[in-house]
């Protein structure tokens, strides 16, 4: 007996129970109908590594179990809708550009640069304050550190990187939770 005829001689026997526990789990005709053929699928493409230890019917619940929860969590992430500013500035009559949690964020980032900033080497954090905090430019920054101009620009730029890279991995870690006021 070939692998498709005893899928089919096994699956035949269940559709009908896999059609009815799947409409109980989303409540939806049509859904159903696309996660039941999306189990029937799986299943056959999975069917060589269906062990008999339990029954056929079960090992076919449990895909479709894991179809439905897929199907939620996608269309969970579907559901978020962005929006133009302009457009949700007019639904809610609000400036968003006012918005506390806009300046939450603006002040944890502010926050987050000037830790990175003053973590740096003394070197590298007095040519990153003098080029971006005081806006001088690399030649008075150099005369400024008595060091040639071609150091400051190579100190600034090994600055900058590194500055970076320090973001780039308090960046990783979640930003700390709002506090109750």
């Amino acid at each position: 007996m070939s692998n498709q005829t005893e899928f089919t001689d096994l699956l035949q026997p269940n559709l009908r129970a896999l059609n009815r526990f799947v409409l109980g789990m989303v409540g939806n005709p049509t859904d159903a109908g696309d996660i039941v053929q999306e189990t029937v699928v799986k299943a056959y493409i999975h069917f060589a590594e269906f062990r008999a230890e339990s029954k056929f019917k079960t090992w076919l619940m449990s895909i479709a179990k894991n179809e439905v929860r897929q199907r939620r969590r996608s269309q969970l992430r579907s559901r978020i809708a962005y929006f133009e500013t302009h457009q949700l500035e007019h639904l809610t009559g609000a400036r968003l550009d006012d918005s506390p949690y806009r300046h939450y964020l603006e002040q944890e980032t502010a926050g987050m640069v000037e830790e990175a900033v003053m973590s740096l080497h003394p070197s590298y954090r007095e040519i990153i304050l003098l080029r971006v905090y005081d806006s001088i430019d690399i030649a008075d920054a150099a005369r400024r550190l008595s060091i040639s101009r071609s150091a400051a620009k190579a100190r600034y730029h090994r600055a900058v990187h590194r500055l970076s890279e320090t973001l780039a991995r308090r960046v990783r870690r979640p930003l700390r939770p709002l506090q109750a006021a």
